[in-house]
């Protein structure tokens, strides 16, 4: 962030405080110059501006009266955070080429430029095991590559992308819809919290702003606009997911979407985008692919060390067990079956393998391989 003087950070704070919807802030700063200027200006220059009736310059002069900046002020520094006004050259620049970017943003932590190679991952609050296992493998190699993770730290497929770009050791955001003090939801308090240490929470609203329904498609804007492209994991027909999408659209920016099964509601909206033309998408390297971005700039995916060291060191009767295991789930039954084991071996195999990270348990005692 570059540095702003106390009365241009003041000056923003009241006219986000001031009740203005984003885009008439946005109109009346293009019009006039920047927060300072809209506010020091006369009701002949502000009703001047398109859009602008006589009860929003009341709104802005009753905030002007009211809102006091140096508590808000205050808080933002308490929690860590920042404004970054349109007008800073540290505002994100494919956010700036969208046609309503926000006039300010709020900041917990910290964006940077290479957050210019960035990738949204979103999808549904009620992902299934497949959604979330999908997620975690394009979300951690895309992070890998060394993209910035975007999402909009909901339950379900976007906290599972904002964990997986962590677990990556990359770069995530967090686009919020509600104010920077508004600690929603309450379960991802702890995500939150690791965000800030590697990337940034972000948000458009004034600190106390709680998180309306309403807010959510001005939220996902923001998402779209952050990112070269958006990865929709598992979205039903009717979806936050499918707002991001058309928005990103709407910008030129690239659409992805993620096959399901075609018995899965989560899916449909997924195969309703595909049929409609956009990249269906199995592996990272088909979103790298599709932004044109040359492989050679991303390098491949290099197995951790760690878990090399694991598959070189299973024992037999595990390695068997492993290799008959896909990302599809199976039963133990059928996993003895397929092989030459014992019962008794396989179920201990599987046990082992689990503590080590290899495969993971479902409901009604099926396993799936992770890779």
């Amino acid at each position: 962030m570059t540095d702003q003087s106390s009365s241009d950070n003041s000056a923003w704070l009241v006219l986000s405080a001031s009740g203005l919807t984003p885009a008439r802030q946005l109109a009346l700063v293009r019009a006039l110059g920047d927060a300072e200027a809209v506010l020091g200006a006369d009701d002949g220059a502000l009703l001047a501006v398109e859009g602008i009736r006589a009860q929003h310059v009341s709104r802005l002069r009753q905030a002007q009266a009211k809102v006091d900046p140096a508590p808000l002020a205050q808080k933002l520094a308490d929690l860590g955070g920042h404004i970054l006004p349109i007008t800073d050259e540290a505002y994100p620049r494919l956010l700036r080429e969208i046609h309503d970017p926000p006039p300010v943003l709020y900041v917990s932590g910290s964006l940077s430029r290479r957050d210019e190679l960035a990738v949204a991952v979103v999808g549904t609050r009620r992902r299934s095991d497949y959604g979330q296992r999908v997620t975690e493998r394009i979300t951690g190699d895309l992070a890998r590559r060394g993209f910035t993770i975007v999402s909009g730290l909901a339950l379900g497929i976007d906290s599972d992308a904002h964990e997986a770009a962590l677990e990556a050791g990359g770069r995530t955001v967090a686009v919020t819809a509600c104010g920077l003090d508004v600690d929603y939801p309450q379960q991802n308090r702890e995500l939150r919290g690791r965000i800030t240490q590697s990337g940034a929470v972000v948000t458009e609203l004034s600190l106390g702003t709680e998180p309306l329904r309403e807010r959510f498609p001005a939220r996902n804007r923001i998402i779209a606009g952050l990112s070269l492209g958006v990865v929709v994991v598992e979205a039903p027909t009717e979806s936050g997911a499918l707002i991001t999408a058309r928005l990103a659209a709407e910008e030129g920016r690239e659409v992805f979407a993620v096959p399901g099964s075609i018995f899965s509601p989560v899916s449909r909206g997924c195969h309703a985008l595909i049929r409609d033309g956009v990249t269906l998408v199995e592996v990272a390297e088909d979103v790298v692919e599709g932004l044109g971005i040359l492989l050679e700039a991303t390098p491949e995916r290099e197995p951790a060390p760690e878990r090399e060291r694991k598959l070189a060191e299973l024992p037999g009767d595990q390695r068997q067990v492993l290799g008959a295991l896909s990302h599809e789930p199976l039963s133990v039954d059928a996993v003895i079956a397929r092989l030459e084991l014992t019962a008794a071996q396989v179920t201990g195999a599987l046990m082992l393998l689990e503590v080590k990270g290899l495969v993971r348990r479902l409901p009604g005692s099926a396993y799936v391989r992770i890779d």
